[in-house]
């Protein structure tokens, strides 16, 4: 499967993106993955070894920032963070 990312970020985000030399990704193919339809990244970027994807959270009704991980061979969200800010001080 080939994803598609929206590139438009904050002047704040930009700055986070920056500060921790984080790859900003336009698209990536996954081969396997366990995701709904709302776990579908609209954004995503590198962060050290991590995936980060934006991800819309029904139960919110609101972005939040999840890891993207591979285990046995399948992508599935790891983790959840409300903003970059929490997943700064997590990671």
């Amino acid at each position: 499967m080939s994803l598609v990312f929206d590139m438009e970020y904050s002047e704040a985000e930009l700055n986070f993106l920056n500060r921790h030399n984080c790859e900003i990704l336009s698209g990536i193919k996954l081969s396997k993955i366990s995701l709904s339809e709302h776990e579908i990244p609209r954004r995503m970027f590198k962060y050290g070894g991590e995936y980060i994807g934006e991800i819309y959270d029904d139960v919110n009704g609101e972005y939040v920032w999840a890891v993207l991980t591979k285990w046995k061979g399948v992508y599935h969200i790891s983790g959840y963070y409300q903003d970059l800010k929490v997943l700064e001080q997590s990671l």
